[in-house]
């Protein structure tokens, strides 16, 4: 699973890197835009557009049977049975492209996530970094910890029943840091510098199957005495649109859909 992280990564770094030199909002509304037309495209080409068309057709005649019928309690039920058996096949038959687009989605909604979710560290404010070791954690006089372009602040923390050791450190800048466990090398926070380069806010030795959807956890071989896995949280994200404070998914998630509603238009795509 690490070399397809390392290649998801990868092509998202190559994409976004002609917007690293904006803003972060105006990266992410371009990226929510062209999702959205995106997505649009790939329903047409595998939904049955056709059937789609035939289906809407029929539906907005059941619905203005019911209306008109509203003083005939028989007909507004059989109209009413009708609409929802219409409905239903409406339903199954958007369930094909609905699962196909699922998994570009996922991996497309971790990678934003992990771009621009968060900030990476915040300035001069101390982070509390915890790992998680899969055996007895070594006594806290046998941690070799060191922090490269920032320093640790004691003491370290370690939590035998739990089987975690917990400390802070600080960045010298706005860049991310590495940590060096014993043999291990963990990045924290972003390692490059423009916008939409990803933030790692974890890491994990063995890895699960869903890690490509999840890449704020890099992934790192296991070494020797080191740990199995860690996390650090950062502060979230807030851009201002329209005089609000949005989240990043109500950015993505307003913008990708105006986008795919132009686009449906557009391209006469019926949805």
């Amino acid at each position: 699973m690490k070399y397809v992280n390392l290649v998801l990564n990868t092509l998202f770094d190559v994409f976004l890197y002609p917007l690293g030199w904006l803003p972060p909002l105006w990266g992410l509304i371009f990226v929510s835009a062209v999702s959205g037309i995106l997505m649009v495209m790939i329903f047409g080409k595998i939904s049955d557009q056709e059937g789609i068309a035939v289906l809407r057709k029929r539906m907005t005649g059941e619905v203005l049977g019911i209306l008109l019928n509203a003083g005939t309690p028989a007909t507004v039920i059989s109209f009413a049975a009708r609409l929802i058996a219409d409905n239903t096949r409406y339903l199954v038959m958007i369930l094909k492209p609905m699962v196909v687009m699922a998994v570009p989605f996922m991996l497309l909604w971790g990678q934003l996530d992990a771009r621009y979710g968060s900030a990476g560290l915040p300035g001069n404010q101390p982070v509390t970094i915890t790992f998680q070791y899969a055996e007895e954690p070594p006594p806290t006089e046998e941690n070799d910890f060191s922090v490269r372009n920032g320093g640790l602040i004691p003491p370290v923390m370690t939590v035998d029943t739990l089987k975690q050791v917990s400390f802070r450190i600080f960045s010298h800048g706005s860049r991310g840091v590495e940590i060096l466990a014993n043999d291990l090398r963990i990045p924290v926070g972003s390692i490059h510098e423009w916008n939409g380069s990803l933030v790692s806010r974890g890491f994990d030795t063995s890895p699960s199957l869903l890690s490509p959807f999840h890449p704020t956890v890099t992934v790192l071989d296991a070494g020797t005495e080191t740990p199995d896995s860690g996390w650090y949280s950062f502060p979230d994200v807030d851009y201002r649109v329209m005089g609000w404070r949005w989240s990043w998914a109500a950015v993505f998630l307003v913008f990708s859909m105006a986008a795919a509603v132009v686009a449906t238009g557009v391209l006469k795509i019926k949805v």
